[in-house]
């Protein structure tokens, strides 16, 4: 389960596979120049991480 607590993904759960120590998102302080990958505190398995949180409206203006 993810820790809504996390230092390194703020809750999120994923970080960028590039730079582990960011948040994957495009908000400040975060970072998607890589794929996502779980953070260390999203421990629901390896063959099924906590996707919940991933999913990401589309943007209206492509």
């Amino acid at each position: 389960m993810t820790n809504p607590n996390c230092p390194i993904c703020f809750g999120l759960g994923w970080v960028c596979e590039n730079h582990p120590h960011l948040p994957w998102t495009r908000e400040a302080r975060g970072c998607q120049c890589g794929a996502g990958m779980p953070c260390e505190c999203n421990q629901a398995g390896v063959d099924e991480p906590d996707v919940s949180q991933v999913i990401e409206k589309p943007d209206p203006l492509g």
